[in-house]
């Protein structure tokens, strides 16, 4: 976007450093201060880029110089000027300004743009490179040329690398990279879109689309009060109506339905309907012909995130829909499909259960929580208690567990009971029974236990190692030893072996 930007350059100027005189009062201390420089009339200063500047007596006048001969090659007759190079491009040049005006010249010296403007720029990363300009705080391009594009008579400016948005006395309006008029500027918005026949337009509080209007568009003669572009097609709205539209402005679906909406991204070409307060989807197939993918009886559809399938709502029932049909038949209060594992926990009331896709029972619902772990591990809950099921739905650990805690690495769970822990393996069963106050796993497949408030080490199954008579120990992770200490000040060293 062409913006009321000001072009600013940073120039050395020589200036002298003195340290400031110390104080015994108080005041703020600098360590260096500047001092203005009088300079002479007529000094003169030759900087890079082949660039000199003189002294005047109120301000520096610039002009070029040849920095091999240090010979001048124009008298100082520029307000200033500035050296820009374009290291993508590999292309340098000069901005100038003469007279309060700006232009702009080649490498060589020689003329690009005419010195008339207020302000110049060159504006380079969009798909094609323009020059901006502005006179009078109006906005205008040239082409890299130099050659006008778009007259200085804009009130701003935007491009996108093919065409120019235009805005004059707050109407918009369109023009191509060369600056023909695309779109007459008489319109409160314009919405971009990579097609011209499909941009929306904005008169008032009405909306239409340019291919509807294009042989007449100021005269806005098929208008809405939304519109919204589902690809090839456009739902609009007026008077709380809502229809679907072809790129022709035929309607599709016609004006008759409280609700309409682009249905989620997957459904490309789908739009969300209702009517009587009830919704369905309709569909576009390739051939243009409008397809109910789900019929409109349902109280909410939408698309689940996780699977990407369409879910319907009717009451309290939630079922999945596919293949013109709902899976379950809607006898579910809520339903989430694994597609790793072919798998769907189903909710009755509060409690879970696990069916396959096609219906069969795999873990009663009679659970208050089911977590999958894998294929053919389960956790779930009930009640209060935690347990583990296979994929048979057979308990592999008993649900009468307070609390789980999956170690995946080792493939076990300390677990909980009342206010004891133990550890128990999805493969082998108890591998400590939950009698202890705390404990740490050893790298010897030893356990560094707690009972009564004292510490010990013991062995799967509860075999007893170093007696638990220790009221604390030093252990450092990956250690090969364990130091306990005793009440009366004994150390036992323990080693890992």
């Amino acid at each position: 976007m062409c913006s009321k930007l000001l072009f600013s350059f940073f120039i050395s100027f020589p200036f002298l450093l003195k340290a400031q005189t110390d104080t015994s009062s108080y005041q703020k201390k600098y360590a260096f201060k500047t001092k203005n420089i009088e300079y002479e009339k007529g000094a003169s200063f030759f900087l890079m880029d082949n660039l000199y500047k003189v002294w005047n007596g109120s301000s520096f006048m610039w002009g070029f110089y040849d920095m091999k001969n240090n010979e001048t090659l124009t008298s100082p007759k520029f307000d200033t000027i500035s050296y820009r190079y374009l290291h993508k491009r590999k292309k340098g040049f000069y901005r100038i300004k003469e007279n309060g005006k700006w232009g702009m010249l080649h490498k060589d010296r020689s003329e690009w743009v005419s010195v008339a403007f207020d302000n110049i720029n060159y504006n380079y990363g969009a798909i094609v490179d323009y020059i901006s300009i502005e006179n009078n705080s109006k906005y205008g391009i040239l082409d890299t040329l130099g050659q006008i594009v778009l007259e200085a008579n804009y009130d701003d400016i935007s491009y996108d690398g093919f065409r120019y948005l235009v805005k004059i006395a707050g109407k918009s309006g369109m023009r191509d990279a060369k600056g023909k008029e695309l779109i007459p500027t008489c319109f409160d918005k314009i919405y971009h879109h990579t097609y011209l026949n499909h941009i929306n337009l904005q008169i008032g509080n009405k909306w239409s689309v340019f291919n509807w209007i294009k042989e007449d568009p100021c005269a806005f003669g098929k208008k809405y009060d939304d519109v919204d572009v589902l690809m090839d097609y456009f739902v609009v709205r007026d008077n709380d109506k809502f229809a679907l539209l072809d790129i022709e402005g035929k309607e599709v679906l016609p004006m008759e339905y409280d609700f309409m909406a682009p249905f989620f991204l997957k459904y490309l070409r789908s739009v969300l309907v209702g009517k009587d307060k009830k919704v369905g989807v309709y569909r576009i197939d390739s051939s243009g012909k409008v397809i109910a993918s789900v019929p409109i009886e349902y109280d909410d559809i939408w698309v689940d995130e996780t699977t990407l399938k369409i879910k319907v709502k009717k009451k309290d029932k939630i079922d999945y829909y596919f293949n013109d049909q709902t899976l379950f038949n809607l006898v579910y209060n809520d339903l989430q499909y694994f597609p790793d594992i072919d798998r769907v926990t189903v909710k009755k009331g509060t409690k879970w259960g696990m069916l396959t896709a096609e219906g069969e029972e795999i873990i009663p619902i009679t659970y208050s929580a089911i977590h999958i772990m894998n294929a053919n591990q389960f956790m779930v809950k009930k009640g209060s208690k935690w347990g583990l099921l296979d994929a048979k739905g057979n308990e592999m650990i008993p649900v009468i567990y307070d609390a789980f805690d999956y170690r995946p690495k080792k493939n076990f769970f300390f677990v909980q009971k009342g206010d004891k822990w133990g550890i128990v393996s999805t493969t082998k069963g108890i591998i400590l029974p939950p009698v202890y106050e705390d404990m740490v796993t050893l790298p010897n497949r030893t356990f560094l236990v707690k009972q009564k408030g004292l510490w010990g080490v013991a062995a799967a199954g509860g075999r007893v190692i170093v007696p638990l008579d220790y009221v604390s120990y030093n252990y450092k992770y990956k250690s090969r030893e364990i130091i306990l200490k005793h009440s009366d000040g004994r150390v036992k060293k323990h080693a890992l072996l």
